[in-house]
């Protein structure tokens, strides 16, 4: 039944968009052979409670600095668990709860779970990584259906956990995406954690309710279900955290069932500001008014609903500057039935939801989308846009033309256009969710991890042979951050430029690769400049292409 779905989905793909693949794309999946072996649990198969249908995520960082980024990945649970912690059983301990894969540098990764110390007794919704007490080493959060995760780095392969004396909160919690990032200025990264879910709204010592789609009896959920408050967390410089939420003005007062948040200064007056894409619920857009205080402004801004005025079921946001104009752009995935909004930024600072004009309106209406992201994939010098999907009621067949199980794509750009739709190869059939983007094996070509609702998450490598050059960067600033988050970034080469910052957050549950990446084309060097989040200005000039360059704040 689920298998038949998929043979119309792809017809109406195929039927809808031109040509082929872009020229040249090739990825293969190489989970197995590169040692990258975790069992996915997300619940039942029936997906009866909301809980089983959101997924779990994963997150690139070089925790041991060697060079080669590695590998954290976030396990969900069983309802049988969930339902005893949240009854106040305690959470005990679960094996298979996290796995953290250590990169050999040689196409292969090592589990290092057990001797890393990382593990995680919740149902394991989110993973983050970020320098939080700036000492030079990327920390973990996992955040959970339970109580999130802080874990130290040591500097040594090993992490403590220290959300408690972090000043986490302690309440039980459904927590999804988090952000890192330096609102205030001052040097430390400070923390927001979307939420989701009230667990006492779940009344998980019931029979599960039953709602209907189209239909189809399916779970009840997020609508009519309230919302668990989002918290905005203010880095204290001595390892802690104070919750912040009210004061700052980011209370969440609609309660809004909260999925992907990113800090990003989307209107470039210096300060981050934050995004929240919110599932069946409009969007919010936090700026930064200075002072520790924002102004929740996403319907001026127009990024609260689309461009139709109505609110969608946004869950993964993807960031970046699609169209090279120097002005960050934003997509958000959606239910199936429905399309992928994308606000592109004018030079005024509002946002202008071109979707159907730019290719992917009446596209991207069979998916039911979670994670995705804009990247380079064949280093052409324009972005592909990247999406993991995967429908949330595995009976939808029934009585839709969509399909539960649903493919990983992507679309490729020119001028600010997406043109095609390429489904990635030799993948098992599955639903999936997280992803994350990194250069796993250094070679410039972007590679991605994607996680399934259920099995092994998926290492898609990319083969792609095109002669196109590229350049990376890895910033580290001397003064605030470490992590550089909020750098911004300008590359020009061949008379052409391209835009990008560090930033923290945004995709679905997952964190790519810390590193910028920019394909140059044919171009053989490459001019820099960064805008460090101190406001310092550095340019370089002819850069070598082909490779990673670490810069150093001066």
């Amino acid at each position: 039944m689920v298998a038949r779905g998929l043979k119309p989905l792809i017809a109406l793909l195929a039927s809808g968009i031109p040509g082929a693949a872009p020229p040249g794309l090739h990825f293969a999946e190489v989970a197995a052979s590169a040692g990258i072996r975790a069992t996915i649990v997300c619940g039942g198969p029936e997906k009866k409670w909301i809980p089983e249908a959101n997924g779990s995520g994963a997150a690139w960082l070089d925790y041991d600095r060697d060079g080669w980024i590695d590998l954290l990945v976030v396990n969900g649970s069983t309802m049988d668990r969930l339902a005893k912690i949240v009854q106040g059983a305690g959470a005990g301990t679960a094996a298979q709860g996290a796995y953290l894969f250590r990169n050999l540098g040689n196409g292969r990764f090592r589990d290092v779970s057990a001797s890393s110390g990382i593990a995680n007794p919740y149902w394991g919704t989110g993973a983050n990584a970020a320098d939080y007490d700036n000492d030079g080493d990327p920390d973990i959060l996992i955040t959970t259906i339970g109580l999130d995760l802080l874990w130290r780095n040591n500097g040594d392969g090993t992490f403590s956990e220290v959300g408690k004396a972090a000043g986490l909160s302690r309440k039980l919690a459904w927590h999804t995406g988090s952000a890192f990032g330096d609102y205030d200025g001052d040097g430390d990264l400070d923390l927001y954690v979307a939420g989701y879910v009230d667990l006492s709204a779940l009344a998980l010592e019931r029979p599960a309710p039953v709602c209907q789609y189209q239909g189809l009896a399916v779970f009840c959920g997020p609508l009519g279900v309230k919302g668990e408050r989002d918290l905005l967390y203010r880095n204290n410089g001595d390892g802690t955290f104070s919750d912040v939420t009210a004061a700052a003005g980011v209370e969440d007062a609609g309660r809004y069932h909260g999925f992907a948040a990113v800090f990003e200064d989307f209107n470039q007056d210096g300060r981050p500001d934050i995004f929240v894409a919110n599932d069946s619920d409009p969007n919010y857009l936090y700026l930064n008014a200075g002072g520790g205080k924002f102004a929740e402004s996403a319907l001026a801004s127009g990024l609260a609903v689309n461009a139709d005025g109505k609110t969608q079921a946004n869950m993964g946001a993807a960031v970046g500057d699609y169209d090279n104009d120097g002005r960050l752009d934003l997509l958000t995935t959606t239910f199936s039935d429905d399309y992928f909004p994308l606000f592109r930024q004018h030079a005024d600072g509002a946002f202008e939801d071109v979707a159907f004009q730019a290719g992917l309106g009446t596209a991207t209406v069979p998916y039911l989308g979670w994670a995705g992201g804009f990247a380079d994939l064949d280093n052409d010098g324009r972005r592909e846009l990247w999406l993991a999907n995967g429908h949330v009621y595995p009976d939808i067949g029934k009585v839709s033309r969509n399909a539960y199980f649903q493919p990983v794509a992507a679309f490729s750009s020119r001028a600010g256009k997406f043109a095609r739709v390429w489904q990635f190869p030799a993948m098992p059939d599955n639903s999936y969710r997280g992803a994350c983007a990194g250069d796993f094996d250094n070679d410039g070509r972007t590679d991605l991890v994607v996680m399934p609702i259920s099995g092994n998450p998926l290492l898609l490598a990319n083969r792609t042979e095109t002669g196109n050059s590229w350049i990376g960067l890895l910033l580290a600033a001397r003064r605030g951050n470490r992590d550089a988050i909020g750098a911004r970034v300008r590359v020009e080469a061949c008379g052409k430029a391209q835009y990008d910052s560090v930033r923290n957050g945004g995709g679905y549950l997952s964190r790519d690769d810390p590193r910028l990446r920019f394909g140059l084309g044919l171009c053989k060097q490459a001019d820099v400049a960064v805008t460090w989040p101190s406001g310092a200005r550095q340019t370089l000039a002819g850069l070598e292409v082909n490779r990673y360059h670490s810069l150093v704040e001066p």
